[in-house]
């Protein structure tokens, strides 16, 4: 556990930090997938989600249960979902259904649902699927599941209880509106940068408004591996380095990797003495970092 003992006023925890299906990959027997099964604890990735403060759920992963389960999260007791697009490995419909009353679910906690329209709609398909009558738009649908839809575009930044919430394009799904966000509270300021493509320069002009005190990316693929919609290890020390010039991170900043796939990447061992000599770090599964 990574920790800063002064003004602590968030936690996150890593609930699961791969890309696609899981690591290791479900039929692949390359290397590191060969190797994830024999090294387990660190090696093994579910599909990436995190939650700040035990109620604010970063995407609704089709492993939520299992990530529950294991790190004792009460998921009707979530306040709050920032879903940064729709992709099946960040968002799981049967999961979201099993709010519905015919489920015989009780106790349930309102849940506030923020997301781009793009992502709204095709989450609205998704649950379909699921139910055909459902209607992620509909008001007796959202008193029914006891949610609350709320769309935000790039640059939105909105209040919600004690947070401040910003939307930030993540440019990995123009079709959706895909968007990675900044949450702050208590003067502690966290990116979440999960699927992102790359920062555009009007990103850029928005995180120089930041002091980031924890900064999470995409590190899909290793150096020189990248297959396209997402980072890889070069273009994360990239943007590192391009932080640290425009004083949005400092030597105080946690930096993290996240959303993990085996192509181009190593072990966790392999991959965590690499970072650290670019000035960050991997996620793993269940890792806690407070602020």
């Amino acid at each position: 556990m990574e920790k800063n003992e002064k003004n602590t006023s968030m936690k996150l925890r890593f609930l699961g930090t791969a890309a696609a299906t899981s690591m290791p990959l479900v039929f692949c027997n390359c290397e590191i997938c060969k190797q994830a099964r024999i090294n387990k604890g660190k090696d093994f990735r579910k599909r990436t989600s995190a939650i700040i403060n035990n109620e604010m759920l970063i995407d609704l992963s089709p492993d939520l249960c299992s990530m529950a389960n294991l790190y004792d999260i009460d998921l009707g007791k979530i306040k709050c979902l920032l879903q940064t697009h729709s992709h099946s490995d960040h968002f799981d419909g049967g999961h979201f259904i099993t709010r519905w009353s015919e489920y015989a679910t009780k106790n349930l906690t309102h849940l506030d649902i923020f997301c781009s329209n793009g992502t709204a709609n095709d989450i609205n398909h998704r649950v379909k699927e699921e139910e055909p009558t459902f209607d992620l738009f509909d008001k007796g649908w959202q008193k029914d599941m006891n949610f609350q839809l709320h769309i935000l575009k790039h640059n939105d930044s909105i209040k919600y209880n004690n947070y401040e919430i910003r939307a930030i394009n993540s440019l990995h799904d123009d079709r959706i509106e895909a968007l990675v966000y900044i949450v702050s509270s208590n003067n502690k300021k966290i990116l979440y940068g999960t699927d992102l493509l790359e920062i555009s320069s009007e990103s850029w002009d928005i995180l120089r408004k930041y002091k980031l005190d924890l900064v999470i990316l995409d590190q899909t693929y290793g150096e020189g591996f990248n297959n396209g919609g997402h980072l890889d290890a070069g273009k994360v020390v990239s943007i590192i380095n391009k932080m640290k010039k425009e004083n949005i991170i400092n030597e105080n900043t946690l930096v993290y990797a996240t959303h993990i796939s085996h192509e181009g990447n190593n072990t966790h061992e392999k991959m965590e003495k690499e970072a650290i000599q670019n000035g960050y770090h991997i996620a793993y599964d269940g890792l806690e970092i407070q602020l």
